[in-house]
Parts: structure tokens; sequence; C-alpha cells
């Protein structure tokens, strides 16, 4: 499932919208209540649930962004496009990751979502050494299914 959004919502907006829907974006920075979906991509923001979700790299198909020189866009006129690989021509999400605002203000995103896990969870694990929390952190890395979105 895909999703056209405007770069300037504030995360905390954006969780509550697609929450309401049944969905998530998966991406959680520390400044997720201030600040915004054009700011995680100009600054190729990562969050603390990226294990699951990815990076905002991994989450955004595509973005829409305004340069001295008009309108750049990577996907169909009418902005319902589809994730897929594209060979031919720019990159244009590639060149907003990260481009904190040099090339251009981003006004749009198409992000991936997901459906909102069944379970959440919280809980804390105290270890009495650090090298018995590397070792769980080690062994933890190594699974295959069923890795915590959040560790």
């Amino acid at each position: 499932e895909f999703d056209t959004v405007e770069a300037g919502i504030v995360g905390r907006d954006l969780v509550r919208i697609l929450e309401k829907r049944g969905y998530t974006m998966g991406h959680e920075p520390d400044s997720i209540e201030f600040s915004t979906l054009g700011g995680w991509v100009a600054t190729k923001a990562s969050g603390m649930k990226r294990s699951k979700y990815g990076n905002i790299e991994d989450i955004v198909v595509s973005v829409r962004f305004v340069s001295p020189d008009g309108v750049l866009w990577k996907g169909a006129d009418d902005e319902q496009t589809a994730a897929g690989r594209v060979s031919e021509g720019m990159d244009v999400p590639g060149l907003a990751m990260g481009s904190e605002g040099c090339l251009g203000i981003i006004t749009s995103a198409v992000i991936r979502l997901s459906p909102l896990p069944e379970v959440k969870k919280y809980d804390s694990v105290i270890f009495p050494r650090f090298e018995d929390g590397l070792q769980f952190m080690r062994s933890l890395s190594r699974q295959k299914y069923k890795i915590p979105a959040c560790v």
C-alpha cells in the first residue's frame, strides 16, 4: 500500500492519521512530534524502528520537489504512482534524499505503508554485565524471523 503525503506534515499528525486508517509507515525518529516528512527526506533520517521498516530512503518511493527551475517529479502525472524499479532517467528520490534543501524544497512524497501490528508490546531487559547485553544483541541480530521493530 502506498500514499502520497504533503511534505510539511508533522510526524505526530501523520502517525495519528495513518493509525486511524489502520496503517503505519514505521518511521519514528526521536524528533517525530516536531519534525516533518520533508525534513526526514531532506536529512535522510533514521528511526527507532528501522530494523523492521527501514530508514526513510527505504520507505519513500517517490518525491516531488520544487527547484529554482520548476518541479521535478518521478512518477505518474496523477501522483498515484506504484513502486517499482525505474532504469531510465534521473533518480529524483535519490537526489532529494539527504539534499538538506540544496536542490529545492520537497513538497510531497509517496510513502510505503504497512498494516498496524496486531500487538504492541513494550518491555525492558536488564543485564548484569555489558558483555551479557552485547551477547544478547548479537544473538538477536542473527534471528531470521520475529525480529522486534525496536531494541
